[in-house]
């Protein structure tokens, strides 16, 4: 049989994607951004990373960031 392949590292934004969808909660439709800052620095991420990856799933229209960039919503 082929060797196993190793468990996928996600990519930065789909890491990030996946923490936001966890503060969101079950049904969750937003998650205020400061927090969601918070959380993602404790796990290491840098604010380019994040930004990145809000920019990356606004432009799949997967998430919004209201224009005073406090609050993420799902779409």
């Amino acid at each position: 049989p082929p060797p196993s392949l190793p468990p996928r590292c996600p990519r930065p934004s789909e890491a990030i994607f996946g923490v936001l969808r966890e503060l969101g909660g079950p049904g969750g439709r937003s998650v205020p951004l400061p927090q969601a800052l918070e959380v993602l620095g404790a796990r290491g991420f840098t604010p380019g990373q994040v930004s990145a990856a809000l920019a990356e799933y606004e432009g799949l229209n997967v998430l919004q960031v209201n224009p005073s960039r406090t609050r993420v919503t799902f779409v």
